[in-house]
């Protein structure tokens, strides 16, 4: 299977924390009806600050007006927010000055004759993009995190008990990616 390239949006600073989407330059389409192709999607995350800081996995990512063709015609979509069953911890943790990459699992889907993106938005469900062409698009990613839960006892070590939730929220500029081979 052939690797493709990576693109990177420019990086945003909020609150002591830099943000940067990163998507797979070009996802090649599914030959096969019914087939799927993963493809690299998510955000890397910076923490300039002296604390450690814990990001929220669950209903962190604003899904409305994300996708748009190159025209900039907003793109269908759709959701399943149902998870009965969250996997892993509900908080990224990231120590000061380092940085971690928040992963969104994105999968092209061939329908028979249709494309669709699907985004897998962690824990908190998926995102589904409808009836999509061959060509370039732009991705805009909003990471928001109201920082007012406390984090439960079990989700603190030792090293970070200083630790706190980021508050914020973050809109990533547009990053070009294209579906095709």
């Amino acid at each position: 299977m052939k690797s493709f390239p990576s693109n990177y949006s420019d990086e945003v600073e909020v609150n002591g924390v830099t943000f940067q989407t990163e998507v797979q330059s070009v996802i090649p389409t599914p030959k096969l009806p019914f087939g799927r192709i993963p493809f690299k999607l998510g955000i890397h995350v910076t923490n300039n600050t002296d604390t450690y800081l814990h990001f929220r996995r669950i209903r962190s990512i604003e899904w409305s007006k994300i996708l748009s063709d190159s025209d900039g015609n907003e793109i269908r979509s759709g959701s399943d927010l149902l998870r009965l069953r969250v996997r892993g911890q509900p908080y990224y943790r990231v120590l000061p000055g380092e940085s971690s990459f928040f992963p969104l699992a994105g999968i092209l889907l061939r329908r028979i004759y249709q494309l669709h993106l699907k985004m897998d938005i962690d824990a908190g469900g998926f995102l589904y993009f409808y009836n999509l062409k061959l060509g370039s698009y732009q991705l805009r990613l909003n990471y928001q995190n109201s920082g007012l839960a406390k984090l439960p006892r079990k989700y603190l070590s030792e090293e970070s008990s200083s630790s706190t939730n980021w508050s914020g929220s973050v809109t990533l500029p547009d990053v070009e990616f294209r579906l095709g081979r």
